[in-house]
């Protein structure tokens, strides 16, 4: 194999850093992971991975075995990679705006411990006008000579983020110089797939500006799905006579409970802080997370409404994960769910494919006081009083449902995700409750 440049990824252990790495290195890059966490680096180099993620484990471990791939604590032995992606995490602070700290602090840490310069590459969400402070930063610490700053926004979907390394929808890149973003293009661009070279800024704001559409677009059609149900139409007709437009197109255009995760709302609230600190308003952006915060109360407001009240109630959950084909439960919606539930008096038992526990899910004990683990849908809807749907597993649309009313103290199932037919339901004796229908 031709040697390749060697390339550094600083956050090598997390969803969007593991990812990189082992896709580079698949490539025949020499792919250096850097973290500080030595815990979960012994993890992996045991067989154990961070995460799931679909095709990542076997990326992973064929890899390390060939020797392309290599984790380590210490940020000298990125010494050696020309170019080092940053993949660090940019929370949401109390304000919504995204803390960049860690990626401030990555930056400089390399820019210390290198003698010549490399392309930094940030992968991380920022906001836009990062890059440019970023590079004013390293100016004054004298460190510029050390590490040119490149933005080259992710866009990896959580449950196909291999996939989408290897055909992405476009690859952007935000760099000074046409030269320098030709450079980091030239790492991997599969052919025919849409190449954009550009500024910072504006290799910023598409990430962010992506995923504001795409939130807007859920709550647009959940706000139809709300006079679907006052005039008796039925939101997933409306919602594919919509799609057939090829200006529109179906996707995100399905209603339900809204849209949660470690990215639309984070990055929908990062936009929204940038609009106040430009002193100016962004009205729709505003509705939509607006729209997205009430169909959250509005699901817990069905169930109180059919069952006279919440106290004393028993609640089966069925999904904690924020979506299909992923063990992550950051900012899910069945987090503030179930905590409404709670507060209103009720008991939950919840069950998730793939998460069994709250250390499964990367949970706190205390984060979800007193919620009950079930193995399976049946033990969770056994003897309650409704059954509630958080998340659109697959092996939730194949569950036998008259078993499941022969569990349920009261035949009630309220569907945050419209994944059943209400007429099959309703012949089977069963309350069903969706959204929109």
């Amino acid at each position: 194999m031709e040697k390749k440049t060697a390339v550094g990824i600083v956050g090598g252990l997390g969803h969007i850093g593991l990812i990189q790495a082992a896709c580079l290195a698949k490539l025949g890059y020499k792919s250096i992971a850097y973290d500080i966490n030595s815990a979960k680096i012994k993890d992996i180099q045991r067989g154990k991975m961070p995460f799931y993620e679909p095709g990542l484990e076997e990326l992973v471990h064929e890899t390390m075995d060939n020797g392309l791939l290599v984790f380590t604590t210490r940020v000298t032995d990125l010494q050696e990679a020309e170019m080092i992606f940053i993949c660090t995490g940019t929370p949401a602070l109390p304000s919504g705006e995204a803390d960049t700290s860690q990626v401030y602090s990555a930056i400089e840490e390399v820019a210390r411990h290198r003698s010549n310069q490399a392309l930094v590459i940030i992968k991380s969400t920022v906001p836009a006008g990062t890059c440019r402070k970023i590079a004013a930063f390293l100016q004054e610490r004298d460190l510029a000579a050390r590490a040119a700053v490149v933005s080259c926004p992710e866009f990896l979907r959580e449950g196909s983020g291999v996939q989408d390394f290897w055909k992405p929808s476009r690859i952007v890149v935000g760099a000074p110089s046409r030269e320098t973003a030709e450079k980091v293009a030239g790492l991997y661009s599969p052919p025919g797939i849409p190449i954009l070279l550009t500024t910072w800024e504006n290799a910023e704001l598409i990430k962010h500006a992506s995923n504001a559409f795409l939130a807007s677009k859920i709550s647009f059609i959940n706000e139809i799905a709300l006079l679907c149900e006052q005039v008796g139409a039925d939101i997933r007709v409306v919602s594919r006579g919509i799609g057939l437009d090829p200006r529109i197109n179906p996707h995100f255009l399905e209603a339900g409970i809204g849209f949660s995760g470690p990215c639309l709302e984070k990055d929908l609230k990062s936009l929204l802080r940038q609009f106040q600190e430009a002193k100016k308003e962004a009205k729709l952006l505003e509705a939509a997370l607006r729209v997205n915060e009430e169909k959250r109360r509005e699901i817990v407001h069905k169930l109180q409404a059919k069952l006279g009240g919440l106290r004393g109630r028993r609640i089966a959950v069925l999904g904690m994960a924020f979506k299909p084909q992923t063990d992550d439960v950051r900012d899910s919606h069945s987090l503030p769910i179930i905590k409404q539930l709670l507060s209103a008096g009720a008991s939950v038992t919840v069950h998730d494919p793939w998460i069994k526990s709250p250390r499964g899910g990367r949970l706190a004990e205390n984060d979800l006081p007193g919620v009950e683990w079930a193995s399976s849908p049946h033990a969770a809807a056994q003897g309650k009083d409704a059954l509630l749907i958080l998340t659109a597993w697959p092996e939730y649309r194949e569950l036998d449902l008259k078993q499941i009313k022969d569990c349920l103290a009261v035949p009630l199932i309220v569907d945050g995700r419209n994944i059943y037919e209400s007429g099959q339901l309703r012949e089977l004796g069963i309350d069903y409750q969706g959204v929109g229908i």
